[in-house]
């Protein structure tokens, strides 16, 4: 039955690479040869930004974002595998203290983009609809690679821009275990990694060091379709130099999120996320909600 089939949430806010992400049942089995479409909204307000690492002092900002996300299952050296693309489109407004002097910044475009594929290595056969309502989770051991490409409206005269103007890259381990009586637990971990952005502010080179992330997950399934859950990250790394200059931008943050999924339909589905920092060195401190909705078709 296509009601089991979850909705896929990204639960960072779309276009920005943070160190806490987290994808709610990313890593549970899908029948092979199914199609997802989810559209969504996401608003994020506090200290957040698309490169988390400037300089801006009691910056506070207000993000409105609209993406369209898609995900392909299919069989892959004989695993079930995902394939997936993310587009936002942002609007924004920014002001904080840059060298003692407030600072203001309106934005409108599109995001950066992500494509990426995960495939489940361990503990989850490719089935296809009619296979997979016998199916029994145990444990599932998964990996996934993103991509985020510098697509995103970028102006090298700006300091805060929508588009980071680098490539980064993200491979991930991930462990899904059954826990028993409808519960499930998922635990992530991440590496990001960046290119140089030589055409930062006025010309500048940016580098930054490797992002470390661990995720962990706890999620509760009442009935096929309809599940919630609660998480928790943990970042550290990242520091950045600016023309060989490093600065003080090592980060360790915490962050929480909880989110829910109900299904609409047999291949419909709504998932609502709420994401909160807790405590920060550097980087982002923002609270978000984000609302999809998501259409499957297909099956091989």
């Amino acid at each position: 039955m296509l009601s089991a089939i979850v909705l896929f949430g990204l639960l960072a806010f779309p276009g920005v690479a943070g160190a806490q992400e987290f994808v709610a049942r990313a890593y549970a089995n899908t029948p092979v040869g199914l199609n997802f479409m989810a559209v969504g909204y996401g608003y994020s307000t506090g200290n957040v930004f698309f490169d988390p690492t400037l300089p801006i002092e009691d910056a506070d900002a207000r993000i409105n974002a609209v993406f369209v996300r898609y995900v392909r299952s299919l069989e892959l050296f004989g695993k079930p595998a995902k394939v997936k693309a993310t587009l936002p489109w942002t609007t924004g407004h920014w002001e904080g203290f840059l060298d003692g002097e407030h600072r203001t910044r309106d934005a409108t475009g599109l995001a950066d983009a992500r494509v990426g594929f995960d495939i489940l290595v361990s503990g989850a056969p490719p089935l296809d609809p009619a296979g997979f309502a016998a199916f029994q989770q145990r444990t599932i051991i998964g990996l996934s690679f993103d991509v985020i490409i510098p697509t995103g409206k970028y102006e090298p005269t700006k300091l805060i821009n929508i588009s980071s103007n680098r490539w980064a890259f993200n491979p991930e381990l991930a462990l899904s275990q059954n826990l028993g009586r409808g519960w499930t637990g998922e635990a992530v971990g991440s590496v990001w990694l960046f290119t140089d952005n030589d055409d930062f502010f006025d010309g500048l080179t940016l580098e930054q060091d490797t992002l470390f992330a661990l995720t962990l997950s706890a999620i509760h399934t009442v009935r096929p379709g309809f599940w919630w859950g609660f998480g928790l990250g943990y970042g550290q790394g990242g520091a950045t130099r600016v023309d060989g200059i490093v600065r003080q931008t090592l980060q360790r943050n915490w962050r929480f999120a909880a989110f829910i999924s109900y299904p609409l339909a047999a291949n419909q589905g709504v998932m609502v996320s709420l994401m909160s920092g807790i405590t920060r060195r550097v980087g982002a401190d923002f609270d978000s909600i984000a609302v999809a909705y998501q259409f499957s078709w297909g099956g091989r």
